[in-house]
């Protein structure tokens, strides 16, 4: 098999399991959450949070000790937790405890997490022109799916079962091309180590983009938290219809997929259904059968979600040793978000005593305070340059500079040139040697003997006068110093 074909499987496998993955919440949203009405209500929010908790832990461990990710011991453990959720939630359910469905819940949402993670590593091997056209084709096929299943009756076995054996499916797609990258991950150092010679590489968790994802995800889950009905079809194929143009656009029309514009449309959407909503609540929210306040809410969900996916892809392939930080922090923010509205729906419910003045003003404040967001402090903040600014970092750029018999007085002489021609003072011409070198912060404390905050402070001052983001842009003017 060549390359060009290698790597168009690889693009369908993913744009296959992602499909599967959102299949999946659906299934979870429309068929497995609304069997714990009655039985345990607060069940579905010990799966959401425990979901975040697990992401938030992948993430932290990727950024702080990423040789941990050892695959098998983490695909078995998510499996069998994943296995352990099925089962007491097969149980709970059978005979309507909740002390059985509160055990099971956490285990269903962690069972998720991990392949979720590997699904979006592969996009993120991908490239960004790849995942533009694999990511809506996801989205438009899980849209089939999910419609197709809509209609036809599902016992509560098959769906429980339906619901274990998409996860597994699409953990089969994307495994084999997951592998390589996450045993790269392991291999080198980590985030935390190479986020002090490489600050521009990596998105901070207070990075407007993970922000941006909670923030809207929590809007979101307030409001739907409002509605009750389940989705009909016909409402479902109109909440389909603007990422289905977004597909047209771009797989057929060779569109480019722009993250701001698909930003803004998403939340025009989301600002719609909360125009929508408190119709819902004095009877006159629906016309011709039909709820527009959810249409707009799943319409603007879809769109956003689409986002995030792209965004998370985006910003990895750039920098893959920073994929599963990425992945799990966007996905946790956005689980959390909505777990987050949801409690705020139910807590402004149970306040106003379910007075419908009351939930009005609340819903015009939460709108208010959710556009204030999106169109003031978000005014220039753009998505696509969020993506633009991540400098690309390769696992060579950590490598030493030449062999363990190089030229050294060569790189000393180089690195002597680029010294004089930015104006570093001796402390930092040093500094500069070791980073040539490829080393990192914690060699380059132990060699100068220096704290973590100077060695910081002398790279940024060197990175300033420069003007770099990189080590590897260090390395590339270093390297090229003796040929000018």
């Amino acid at each position: 098999m060549n390359e060009k074909t290698s790597s168009n499987v690889m693009a369908i496998r993913a744009s296959a399991a992602l499909a599967l993955l959102l299949v999946n919440g659906f299934l979870l949203n429309n068929f497995l959450f609304p069997q714990f009405i009655g039985i345990n209500d607060g069940a579905r929010e010990i799966s959401t949070y425990c979901g975040v908790v697990f992401f938030v832990l992948l993430g932290v461990a990727a950024y702080r000790k990423p040789s941990v990710f050892v695959e098998k011991i983490w695909s078995t453990f998510s499996f069998a937790a994943l296995g352990i959720g099925i089962v007491f939630l097969y149980f709970g359910i059978m005979a309507r405890s909740p002390l059985l469905l509160a055990i099971g819940s956490p285990f269903g949402g962690i069972g998720t997490v991990w392949t979720t993670i590997l699904a979006i590593i592969t996009l993120m091997r991908l490239g960004v022109t790849r995942c533009a056209i694999c990511i809506p084709s996801a989205f438009v096929l899980s849209y089939a799916i999910s419609l197709l299943l809509s209609v036809v009756p599902l016992p509560f076995v098959a769906g429980l079962t339906l619901y274990a054996l998409v996860i597994v499916a699409a953990f089969a797609l994307v495994r084999t091309y997951a592998l390589g990258t996450i045993e790269t991950i392991r291999s080198v150092d980590s985030p935390i180590v190479l986020d002090v010679t490489n600050p521009s590489s990596y998105l901070p968790f207070s990075h407007p983009v993970f922000v941006s994802i909670m923030l809207f995800n929590a809007a979101y889950g307030y409001a739907l938290n409002l509605q009750t009905a389940v989705e009909t079809p016909a409402q479902m194929l109109l909440s389909y219809l603007p990422v289905t143009i977004v597909f047209l656009a771009v797989v057929i029309g060779k569109a480019k997929l722009d993250a701001d514009t698909l930003f803004q449309t998403s939340t025009l959407l989301v600002f719609a259904g909360f125009l929508t909503a408190p119709l819902v609540l004095i009877g006159s929210g629906a016309l011709g059968g039909l709820q527009f306040s959810s249409v707009f809410l799943h319409a603007g969900a879809s769109a956003f979600t689409l986002l995030m996916y792209f965004l998370v892809a985006a910003v990895g392939s750039r920098n893959l040793l920073g994929g599963i930080t990425t992945a799990a922090f966007a996905m946790g923010a956005s689980w959390c978000g909505i777990g987050i509205g949801a409690l705020v729906s139910q807590a402004i419910g149970s306040i106003t005593a379910g007075d419908v003045d009351g939930i009005l003003w609340a819903s015009a404040l939460i709108t208010f305070g959710f556009m204030f967001y999106n169109f003031v402090v978000l005014k220039k903040f753009s998505f696509e340059s969020a993506i633009q600014g991540i400098v690309p970092v390769a696992p060579a750029a950590i490598e030493p500079i030449g062999d363990a018999t190089g030229d050294m007085p060569s790189l000393e002489d180089n690195c002597r040139t680029v010294a004089e021609r930015f104006g570093l003072t001796n402390r930092e011409s040093e500094v500069l040697e070791l980073l040539a070198r490829g080393r990192t912060s914690p060699i380059i404390q132990e060699k100068l003997f220096l704290s973590h905050n100077t060695v910081k402070t002398h790279v940024r001052h060197i990175y300033s006068k420069m003007g770099i983001h990189s080590q590897q842009e260090l390395i590339d003017i270093v390297e090229h110093a003796g040929k000018a």
